[in-house]
């Protein structure tokens, strides 16, 4: 029984990835390179795997931006507006990281949409992600302070729409 239990140990080990989460939350900068102007953007998100998060940009334009598994609302505090679309072909960092895989140590892959997604392992954490969108723009995230499978209260990724906002749904 114990051989039995030992080897059924090491097969869900050798199966496992670094890239498997409950929860993944990080500081992040993202640089878009696009037509030789660059734009730095920088921030915190929150995921769960469940595809709940909160992306919450503060350069060069604060704005929140939440994900559920049908909607995404970007609430813009200097428009004073919020932004409801339904979730159709948006970037889904979850799905992206849970189904990468692995190339060397420190490489994984992951197809999402006919986008590569390359993401860099660090210390056994996700350290950078970079891919190239249908625009040909060039896109790299680079995470710091990454914390992993820490509970992420659902307070946090409920979105908090302030009363007088405009309320765009498209």
């Amino acid at each position: 029984m114990k051989k039995i239990i030992a080897l059924l140990v090491i097969y869900i080990c050798s199966y496992s990835s670094v890239l498997d989460f409950t929860t993944l939350q990080s500081d992040f900068i993202q640089t878009l390179n696009s037509n030789d102007k660059k734009v730095n953007y920088s921030g915190k998100f929150y995921i769960k795997n469940n595809n709940e998060a909160l992306w919450i940009y503060k350069k060069p334009n604060p704005k929140k931006i939440y994900f559920t598994n049908s909607k995404i609302i970007m609430i813009e505090d200097e428009l004073e507006q919020a932004i409801i679309s339904n979730f159709n072909e948006n970037i889904n960092l979850s799905e992206i990281l849970l189904n990468a895989k692995k190339i060397t140590d420190s490489l994984y892959e992951a197809d999402f949409q006919d986008t590569k997604y390359k993401i860099t392992i660090k210390e056994n954490l996700p350290f950078n992600i970079s891919y190239e969108d249908k625009l040909g723009n060039k896109i790299d995230i680079t995470l710091s302070n990454v914390v992993k499978d820490k509970e992420i209260l659902q307070d946090i990724l409920t979105p908090k729409i302030p009363s007088g906002y405009d309320i765009i749904t498209q």
